[in-house]
C-alpha cells in the first residue's frame, strides 16, 4: 500500500508540474548486467516495445551494464554524462533496474521486470504522451 501511494505520489507530481516537461527531455535509464536472466528477458520481449513507443519523440533509452549481478554496478559503468544520476542512486546490486527522468529529474525508480510491467511502463506511456503534447 505504502508504495503505491508513493507510486501515486510521484505521477501527480510529474503530472502537475509543467516545468518538468517543458523541454521534453524524457529520459529512460536501464541497469542490467548480460549474466542476469531477468535482464536478458526483458532486452528480448520488452525492450522492442519501448524502442517502439519511444519511436518518434525526442526521449531515449539509457543503457548502463554492470559486469554481472554478483557485483554492484558502480559509477564507472555510468556514463559521464550520468553520473548525476549515479550520485542519487548510488551502487545498484540489483538488477534489472529501471528509472524515468524528465529534465534530469527522477520522476520513478523500480527494479525487475514485474514491477516494470505494473508501474514502469505505463508511467513512461504517460511520460511520453505529455511530452508529445508539450511541444
Amino acid at each position: 500500500m505504502r508504495r503505491a501511494i508513493q507510486l501515486a505520489l510521484s505521477l501527480l507530481s510529474f503530472v502537475a508540474s509543467p516545468v518538468a516537461l517543458a523541454a521534453g527531455g524524457v529520459e529512460v535509464f536501464y541497469i542490467g548486467t548480460d549474466d542476469c536472466f531477468y535482464c536478458q528477458h526483458w532486452e528480448a520481449a520488452r525492450r522492442p516495445e519501448l524502442l517502439a513507443a519511444m519511436r518518434g519523440t525526442t526521449a531515449r533509452l539509457v543503457e548502463i551494464r554492470g559486469e554481472s549481478i554478483s557485483k554492484p554496478v558502480t559509477e564507472r559503468h555510468y556514463p559521464r554524462q550520468h553520473r548525476w544520476l549515479y550520485a542519487q542512486l548510488g551502487d545498484v546490486r540489483g538488477v534489472p533496474r529501471f528509472v524515468l527522468a524528465v529534465d534530469g529529474r527522477i520522476i520513478l525508480k523500480t527494479q525487475g521486470t514485474s514491477d516494470y510491467s505494473k508501474n514502469f511502463e505505463p508511467a513512461v506511456r504517460a511520460a511520453l504522451a505529455k511530452s508529445a503534447k508539450s511541444r
